[in-house]
This record gives structure tokens, C-alpha cells and sequence, in this order.
């Protein structure tokens, strides 16, 4: 039996990108945390490289977007190649209804660099050298077993989020493991330092006749990565490549055209490696959480991986905030399970679709016309970035408006308008703060609506939110989207909108409606008892 006291309210087991983000997002909200990592270092090999548009929304309030934005390389062209070198299909990706782009490329290392940064800014350093080995968990808490330089100890949290890679040692301690498909495809890839003088905004795919193998820019370089043949180092294994290898490949592929080849400088990293496609069948495990690589792995095509870990990592901070600062009944915490299994289905879903197009180098694909079509386009361009994607299954979900563009368990575009009428536009991304939950009373007109009717909205959401609700009056997009009809929204800390409720024109929607809502989820311990 552990002892009551903690040493902290959430150990992050692994400071890799997904550990680091969640570390982040729980000290914004309050939360007491700390953050181990096996490595006695930060690595320096580029690992995953592709940032999403809705990695980089949920990443912005807490100082650390823009700079990943900054430093990455832009992606405006996807250009397929047949094997004959000839392009086939370009794909421009345009402008989404985010402040960021669909895609953009940055080393993993550099993002890693920038959260951690952040991260200290607030307090909370990685403590290097140190491996969980195993844990134990009661009704109160976890009692985690860690390896340090100094030998074996153990430290005390109140839940414990396994952020440990694909190989966790948590994962392994909670007896569960990842269930779906291993591809046959064995993969060689490496980063390449190139000869160039302007910034690269092309990523290129050879359907070869022999492999299929593409690339992405990188700063000063390029990430490369091709499908062996059968033939081709047979006893490789996961792990480090020759880097001649990789040259080799690199010849062989593109190198074997003039217009599409660039002249290599050197291999910084390289490696052999093998994609799969699975899960574990629950992301909580008592007081345990899985995150990341170390919940599930999908392939490389589309870049999900770490984009759905970071996703992971924020869904499940403000749940935690929720039960630990805001009375929230821990049966909040399941939602990180449905809402994740639900993500999972379908971004390995869009992985797996492109991945056997590649596998199979179906060039003959791209030859389609709707592809081109402009509003399949805008319909890729937003898939690319994970913006389009909603939750449906979380038993928080309350829709009691039956009209309306924007439901319950969709993203608040951060460009939609929520001024008041009485100023200048004011964006969503301008309110959203990753930390408190937004209570949004959409009219005509602002003079539609007295102040005592603005305070019961108000104190109702500030009464079971513990203070920590933004109330927002606002006569743009956002009563556009159900318009005539008066609308009160409640987003959620990762702007999902949680609640939604309407009235006839000229009237409000009921208050009565929204405290209902916030006694059965927030009430905890002070709700009443049943017969």
C-alpha cells in the first residue's frame, strides 16, 4: 500500500514531443508535474518532421507555436512522379481555416528543443537519466519504480501518462499491448545535407519502377526515405543504416534523374525501420494513461504519428484539470479513451490509404480527375491538417439545438468572427487560451441583452468552472451559424465545443438548460446522492 503524500500530481514518463506538450499543457492549467526521460541527453536525429495545422493551434497558447512556425519549412507543392521522372499530379496546398498552414516540416529534435524550453520557463525541467521500470497503483494513486544514475527509487503521483515511445516500458508494466497490422514494406531513410541556395517548398514522390521513395525539405537539408527490394540488405534490422546505403537508394531513386536529383553534401542520420498500424485496445488503465507511440502507431504517410500523440497529450491535460482543479468525476477521464480510439480510427484510417497507395505505387491514382476537382482539393488540404475532424462519442457531448453549422463536438475554427458588434472583428484564435473553458452567448445584437441576463450566464459557468470560464457576447460568425436563432455555446479548453443550446428569436436559450450541464459534469463529490 503506497503512502498517502505525492511527490506530484502527474508523473510524464518520456520527454519526447508527445510527453513534453502534455508536461506543458498540464503546467499552464495548474497542474503539478514531473517529466523523466531514460535519455541522459536530448537526441539530435529528426525522427518525425511533419507539423499539422491542428498541432500547432492546440500547441499556440502556450508560446511555443509560432516559434515551431517559425523555424519550419514551408510545404506549398506535393509533387508525384511516374517512372519515367515525368509529373504526374501537383498538389498546392492552400490556405485553411487556421492561422497555420495545412503542413509545414521541422526536424522532431527542434520542436522537442522548443517545448522544453518553454516548459523551463515555467518551472519544470527533464529529469534526464531516469527509467521507469515498473509501477504499482491503488485508489489513491501510482507508485512508480525509477532507475537513476544514484540507483533504484521510487516516486509517488496521483496519475502517471506514459509517453515512452513505441517500446514503453509503461505499457509493458500495465500488461496491456498494441493490437492491428505490422506492414511488410522494409523501409531505409536518412537525413540529407544538400547543396542548395533557397528555401525548399516541394515534397516529391517517385512512383519508381522499382521502388516507390520520397522527400521533404528540411532546413539545409532533406528527409528522405525509399521501400527496399527484397534483395536489398536482407538481414537489416530496425536501427542505424550505412549511410552509404542510403546513398545508395538515393541514387538509385532519385538520383537517377537529373531534374528531380540534388547533390548530397553528407547523411546526418540514417536508419532502417518498419511501419504498423495499431492501438492498444484502451488508453486508460486505471490511473495510468498511454500517449502517443507508446498508445499507437500508424504509418508514416501523412505524418500522424506525432501530430496525434501531441493531440493525445492536450486532450488528456485539461481533462485532468478538469477532475483535479475543477471537481470533474474522474469518469471525465474515460472520455480521453473514446475521444482518442475515435481520433485513432480515423487518422489510421487516411495513413493506411495512402500508405498502400505508395506500397502498391499506384501512379494510375493520381491520374484521376476528381482529384483535381477544386472542392476535393479544399476537402485534402483540410484532411492534411486535421482540421476537419470532430468528436462524437464523449457522454460531456449536450447538443439541444437541432439547426446550425457548428455542433457539439466540432472544432472552433480559430479564424471565425466573435465581435461583439461594437469593435473590430475579434478571432477565435485571439480568445483561445488552452486554459479556460469558453462560454460563448451568440445574438443579433448586443443590445438584444441586459446585464442581469449576462450575469446569470455568467455566474452559473463561474460557480461549477471554479472562476476558470471565459464569457464571450458575440454577434459575428458565431451567430451566423445557427442564425435566427439565439445560441449559447461552452468550448471546451481544446476548442471542441462541449454544449450547445438555442431559443426562438427574441428570446435567450435557458440558463436552467446550461447549470444542469455543469452540475452532472462538474458537481464531483457535492452532487447530490441517488435514492
Amino acid at each position: 500500500m503506497m503512502k498517502a503524500a505525492f511527490d506530484c500530481e502527474v508523473l510524464v514518463v518520456g520527454a519526447g514531443p508527445v510527453g513534453l506538450a502534455t508536461a506543458l499543457s498540464l503546467v499552464a492549467q495548474g497542474v503539478d508535474v514531473r517529466i523523466i526521460d531514460d535519455m541522459p541527453a536530448r537526441h539530435a536525429t529528426p525522427r518525425a518532421s511533419a507539423i499539422h495545422a491542428r498541432t500547432l493551434e492546440l500547441l499556440a497558447p502556450f508560446g511555443v507555436a509560432d516559434r515551431i512556425a517559425a523555424y519550419a519549412q514551408p510545404i506549398r507543392d506535393v509533387c508525384f512522379f511516374d517512372a519515367q521522372g515525368k509529373e504526374v499530379f501537383r498538389r498546392q496546398l492552400r490556405a485553411i481555416d487556421s492561422q497555420y498552414p495545412a503542413q509545414q516540416n521541422l526536424q522532431q529534435w527542434h520542436a522537442e528543443w522548443i517545448i522544453a524550453e518553454q516548459l523551463l520557463a515555467r518551472g519544470v525541467s527533464v529529469q534526464a537519466s531516469t527509467k521507469c521500470t515498473g509501477l504499482v497503483q491503488d485508489s489513491e494513486g501510482v507508485l512508480a519504480s525509477i532507475v537513476t544514475e544514484d540507483g533504484l527509487s521510487t516516486l509517488r503521483c496521483r496519475y502517471l501518462i506514459g509517453a515512452d515511445g513505441a517500446r514503453s516500458t509503461v505499457r509493458k508494466a500495465c500488461g496491456t499491448r498494441m493490437v492491428g497490422t505490422d506492414y511488410p514494406e522494409r523501409w531505409i531513410g536518412g537525413e540529407l545535407e544538400i547543396e542548395h541556395t533557397e528555401v525548399i517548398t516541394e515534397v516529391h514522390a517517385l512512383f519508381g519502377a522499382e521502388r516507390f521513395a520520397f522527400k521533404l525539405p528540411l532546413d539545409g537539408g532533406l528527409m528522405f526515405f525509399a521501400i527496399l527490394q527484397d534483395d536489398e540488405y536482407p538481414d537489416a534490422r530496425p536501427g542505424p543504416a550505412d549511410p552509404n546505403h542510403v546513398m545508395d537508394v538515393y541514387k538509385a531513386s532519385f538520383g537517377a534523374y537529373p531534374h528531380l536529383a540534388s547533390r548530397v553534401l553528407g547523411v546526418s542520420w540514417s536508419g532502417h525501420f518498419e511501419m504498423h498500424n495499431c492501438c492498444v485496445p484502451d488508453f486508460r488503465i486505471g490511473r495510468v494513461f498511454l500517449a502517443g507511440d507508446a498508445a499507437h502507431l500508424v504509418s508514416a504517410a501523412g505524418g500522424y504519428g506525432m501530430n496525434g500523440g501531441i493531440q493525445d497529450g492536450i486532450n488528456l491535460a485539461w481533462r485532468l484539470a478538469a477532475h483535479l482543479r475543477l471537481n470533474a468525476d474522474a469518469t471525465i477521464l474515460d472520455g480521453y479513451n473514446v475521444d482518442r480510439q475515435e481520433m485513432f480510427v480515423l487518422i489510421s484510417a487516411m495513413s493506411d490509404s495512402t500508405h498502400q497507395m505508395m506500397a502498391d505505387r499506384d501512379v494510375e491514382a493520381l491520374r484521376s480527375p476528381e482529384l483535381r476537382l477544386p472542392e476535393f482539393m479544399a476537402m485534402a488540404d483540410r484532411a492534411v491538417g486535421e482540421v476537419g475532424l470532430s468528436y462524437t462519442r464523449d457522454r460531456m457531448w449536450r447538443d439541444e439545438a437541432e439547426t446550425g453549422a457548428f455542433r457539439v463536438g466540432m472544432r472552433v475554427p480559430p479564424t471565425a468572427d466573435f465581435a461583439s458588434g461594437e469593435g473590430a472583428s475579434r478571432t477565435w484564435a485571439s480568445l483561445y487560451d488552452g486554459f479556460n473553458w469558453t462560454v460563448v452567448l451568440a445574438v443579433p445584437d448586443r443590445k438584444s441583452l441586459r446585464t442581469a441576463e449576462i450575469r446569470l450566464f455568467d455566474l452559473a459557468a463561474l460557480v461549477w468552472l471554479n472562476g476558470r470560464v471565459r464569457l464571450v457576447v458575440a454577434a459575428g460568425d458565431a451567430f451566423a451559424w445557427n442564425a435566427p436563432r439565439p445560441t449559447l455555446y461552452v468550448v471546451r479548453p481544446d476548442g471542441y465545443i462541449a454544449f450547445r443550446s438555442d431559443a426562438e428569436p427574441g428570446q435567450l436559450p435557458d440558463v436552467g438548460r446550461l447549470t444542469e450541464w455543469l452540475i452532472e459534469n462538474f458537481a464531483g463529490s457535492l452532487a447530490p446522492s441517488g435514492p
